[in-house]
């Protein structure tokens, strides 16, 4: 479990194309953040800091909301954001979706139930997704028709609905007929992303920022 219990929200995972010298080394920069990127050297994944180098000596020099500028082998590289990602790997990539703490040591997300926009909150020690009555009427989800049971809420035992939703999409990382719980009144107030769509994905967690891999 990261971080005592992993009861945050993510944030867009964001993916930038290299320039072509770039590219022929290998490099691609996979996540972006505040003074933080997610790159991939040669295949290896490093978390940079701004100021801080790799061992294979790409330095991070400076974040923007939609850039980032690297230096290798003494010449800076400046990076806008595109949704492409670069090629020269002959094995499969694997999806991947990042993002830094907050303030409130939480961890935001926005993704999608069915194609409907939500606003997630991640959580390792659910074992499903859940949402309330409220939102799933918001996306169109017809609960009522689900399996009737109960659960046990910090507000005492409540109603619960076990349905199938067709999809849930976090980032890029997309995962079809999944399984959750719709519990009666308003909470919890943010869907919870549960273990029903995590065991799908490898978490990893380094100097406040998570990353969720798909696996294949």
């Amino acid at each position: 479990m990261l971080r005592r219990r992993l009861l945050y929200f993510f944030v867009p995972f964001l993916v930038v194309r290299f320039g072509y010298a770039l590219e022929r080394q290998d490099v691609q920069l996979v996540g972006l953040f505040k003074d933080a990127a997610v790159v991939y050297i040669k295949g290896k994944q490093r978390m940079l800091k701004v100021g801080q180098a790799s061992p294979e000596g790409v330095a991070l020099i400076s974040t923007s909301r939609n850039a980032a500028v690297l230096r290798m082998n003494d010449e800076e590289y400046h990076l806008s954001l595109s949704r492409a990602v670069t090629g020269g790997y002959e094995k499969r990539q694997s999806l991947s979706h990042s993002v830094a703490i907050n303030q409130a040591g939480q961890y935001f997300t926005s993704g999608s139930i069915n194609g409907q926009p939500v606003r997630f909150l991640v959580d390792t020690g659910a074992t499903s997704v859940a949402l309330n009555t409220l939102e799933a009427r918001r996306l169109g989800i017809a609960f009522a028709q689900g399996e009737l049971g109960q659960v046990g809420t910090a507000g005492g035992i409540v109603k619960a609905y076990a349905v199938t939703l067709d999809s849930i999409k976090v980032g890029d990382i997309e995962v079809k007929n999944v399984r959750a719980s719709v519990l009666e009144g308003v909470y919890p107030t943010h869907a919870l992303l549960g273990m029903t769509y995590l065991r799908h994905v490898e978490i990893a967690e380094d100097n406040g920022i998570i990353t969720m891999t798909q696996k294949y």
